[in-house]
């Protein structure tokens, strides 16, 4: 009696499908987080940008030191599901509880008030900024690593991430479409003191960002077979290190993490470089008088997604296109290109809308909303090849080593892109407050959001000793000409990688069948040896 193991090579469309969900969910939760609470934080519970960069710190720094936590976890992991599979399920429910405490519309008494914000209040949304991270990571190093256990041949796994990241950009699309809309409609716009609009609309969105992560467990499965022994972390650090060419990725993956800070800044933007371009007051006038309602909608709620759909395109046909792409170059010609040409569009970008088509214009601010769409291009490339290029590497590392180490790569990745991520937010926060960001004074100056702060982006704007010329700029600035600088910055070390050839995967191949061969005589000597007591 012999029972016959399925190829493991082959990847269904239906199973692409499922896959897909993870990074769908997961980016509806990232997008609602990195996308309102820098500004709930600052605008709406009062915090300076002094307060927020250290809680941002705080909070991203004990994000890229649990990514290797969760590694260690993971790689001691081994279930009849996987050793990845399994947290899908067992840390969604904690995902969505804490993404939504997040924020919790909880109010301190003013005895706490500072001259930074509510000490108090302070201390409990840094504690929740951790305690979501936790959760957050229990999920996104599991989804991570599964790639090449899922995929394990190299033309189904670069179909199936870029298929996986042009669903998942819709998880990034409609939060942040969304967000701020549904915050002014649960809360009643920018009059809203117990600040619950913005918990009811993160409410939403986790949960069914973590009702689409726990429906993925049920329709992928894990190929590649682990057995009883497992790796010592550290040891699996060595073997990592020890590869020259991991070092060159991983070096990457940390210059990525400075490109995707000027994201922050876009509700920022929204709110405030864009005043006057939006009639608000006859665009409430309009909803209120056809809805029956009495909502205070804001600039920033309209103007955001509006901002983010050049942006979300872009994503989705960067992600599409690249198995095309990658017919006419290799993987490290692409990163190259596409990281240049990036950062050329971004510097461009960033003079077209200080001096030729200000922002402070309604076609500068139309030139921006469609320009978004080249700045943006290389960002979704990048996390289609860095993801493929890791896992190509993981699969050599196990040809040469004979152990699979994708949970010790890519915790080890994450750790590097969030400690740049954490530690260039909190320089470009310190940076804006600075120069003199305060949303309280800049709120009284613009009659909540009605009167432009400048009239001209070159021409300074100075009110209570503050040039707000500069604080406009600033926040452009960082949105623009400062993501140029990471994506430079990351085309430099691919210059001296090196890529496996044909007959690396042929080598890797054989590897494969061999294993199958060992895994089917495993299972055929157990039911014989079944057959036997039974007899």
């Amino acid at each position: 009696m012999s029972a016959k193991r399925p190829n493991l090579c082959q990847a269904t469309t239906r199973e692409i499908m499922m896959f897909s969900l993870l990074p769908l969910g997961l980016f509806f939760i990232q997008s609602t987080v990195y996308t309102a609470l820098n500004i709930y934080m600052s605008d709406i519970l009062g915090f300076s940008m002094l307060y927020v960069s250290f809680i941002v710190l705080g909070a991203k720094l004990w994000e890229a030191f649990s990514g290797p936590l969760a590694g260690i976890v993971v790689e001691h992991t081994r279930t009849r599901w996987g050793k990845c599979r399994p947290y899908l399920l067992w840390a969604s429910p904690f995902l969505f509880v804490t993404t939504a405490l997040l924020f919790f519309p909880i109010v301190f008494n003013s005895r706490w008030d500072g001259p930074n914000g509510n000490r108090m209040l302070f201390f409990f949304a840094l504690t929740a900024y951790v305690v979501y991270i936790a959760a957050f990571t229990a999920v996104e190093i599991p989804y991570n690593s599964m790639t090449p256990l899922v995929f394990p041949e190299e033309k189904s796994r670069v179909r199936a991430v870029s298929m996986s990241n042009v669903i998942g950009s819709l998880g990034t699309i409609l939060p942040s479409l969304l967000i701020f809309t549904l915050a002014d409609i649960f809360g009643n716009g920018h009059n809203d003191p117990s600040n619950r609009g913005y918990f009811w609309a993160a409410l939403i969105f986790s949960l069914i960002g973590c009702a689409i992560i726990s429906g993925s467990f049920f329709g992928i499965k894990e190929k590649i077979y682990m057995p009883p022994k497992q790796q010592p972390y550290l040891k699996g650090l060595k073997i990592v290190f020890r590869d020259k060419r991991m070092a060159i990725l991983m070096l990457c993956s940390f210059f990525s993490g400075i490109i995707n800070v000027g994201s922050i800044f876009l509700p920022y933007f929204a709110k405030w470089n864009t005043i006057g371009i939006l009639p608000m007051e006859a665009i409430n006038g309009f909803v209120n008088q056809a809805f029956g309602t009495d909502l205070r909608l804001t600039s920033t709620g309209i103007l955001t997604p509006v901002l983010q759909i050049g942006s979300g395109i872009s994503y989705m046909l960067s992600m599409a296109i690249i198995p095309p792409l990658l017919k006419k170059m290799t993987k490290k010609q692409l990163w190259i290109w596409t990281s240049l040409l990036g950062a050329a569009a971004n510097v461009i970008v960033y003079f077209v809308g200080i001096y030729v088509l200000p922002y402070t214009t309604p076609a500068g601010c139309v030139a921006y909303t469609a320009l978004r769409f080249f700045t943006n291009f290389p960002i979704g490339a990048s996390i289609v090849l860095l993801i493929d290029l890791l896992a190509d590497l993981t699969d050599e590392i196990e040809l040469a080593n004979h152990e699979r180490l994708e949970a010790t790569i890519f915790s080890l990745k994450s750790l590097l892109f969030k400690f740049a991520w954490a530690i260039m937010n909190m320089v470009s926060l310190a940076i804006v407050g600075m120069v003199g960001y305060d949303a309280e004074k800049m709120d009284r100056l613009t009659n909540n959001g009605m009167v432009p702060l400048i009239q001209s982006t070159v021409s300074p704007s100075i009110a209570g000793g503050v040039n707000y010329t500069r604080v406009l700029n600033t926040i452009f600035f960082m949105l623009t000409a400062f993501g140029a600088i990471g994506m430079i910055l990351q085309a430099m070390p691919m210059f001296f990688y090196k890529e496996g050839g044909a007959d690396t995967q042929e080598r890797l191949a054989a590897y494969r069948e061999e294993k199958e061969r060992e895994q089917q005589a495993a299972l055929d000597a157990a039911m014989m040896m079944e057959v036997e007591v039974r007899g």
